[in-house]
């Protein structure tokens, strides 16, 4: 299995544990070619996809977050990728809210933009990371602070976590385990990020 397709699949695994029971209904913002949702409908979940660029199918919606109109309530509104370049953030998490069943979470796997966190970043990875993510800032991307603040004020968080992120972008002889490690080392910072959270 490659890099890439072992990140994939590490998000399903996150999402898909997050999730719990099948029969949950589950809202992904975001869904791009659409994997992630079709593996919570494998799951047995019903499922509802959105992204401006969806495919085609029957849990596939093509519209934006701040057009879409089911009512719901979703057990879980899942956003993998997707919120760093949401372009009203604010507005965007508060239709989530809404679209929340009492008790429901949010389940975000996000990046984090080179160096925010802190710490010794340089070498190899750090270069890699700062041409990642240049641009960000000129593109109307928000970075993890921002993300982790709007989210702070509609959600309680109930998980959080660092994770490697780059590795699937890098050369074919970077795993996983090489960027664990670089971050376990402190060599390199962390630019990816877990997060759950139920509605205040």
């Amino acid at each position: 299995m490659g890099e890439p397709a072992r990140w994939q699949e590490r998000v399903e695994e996150f999402v898909l544990g997050q999730v719990g029971d099948p029969h949950g209904r589950v809202l992904e913002v975001g869904c791009g070619a659409g994997e992630l949702a079709q593996a919570l409908a494998r799951a047995g979940h019903s499922v509802t996809a959105i992204d401006p660029r969806a495919p085609e199918g029957p849990i596939f919606r093509r519209v934006r977050i701040e057009e879409f109109s089911d009512p719901g309530p979703f057990d879980y509104v899942v956003a993998s990728q997707s919120l760093h370049h949401v372009e009203d953030l604010g507005r965007a998490l508060e239709k989530v809210t809404n679209l929340l069943r009492a008790g429901g979470a949010l389940i975000v796997v996000e990046r984090a933009r080179g160096g925010e966190r802190g710490g010794r970043d340089h070498g190899d990875h750090a270069d890699h990371a700062e041409a990642h993510f240049a641009g960000w800032a000129e593109e109307g991307f928000h970075d993890s602070r921002r993300m982790r603040d709007e989210l702070g004020r509609r959600f309680v968080e109930r998980h959080f976590e660092w994770v490697p992120y780059l590795y699937p972008d890098l050369d074919e002889g970077t795993s996983e385990a090489d960027e664990s490690a670089a971050i376990e080392a402190g060599t390199i910072n962390a630019t990816g990020f877990l997060c759950v959270g139920t509605a205040c």
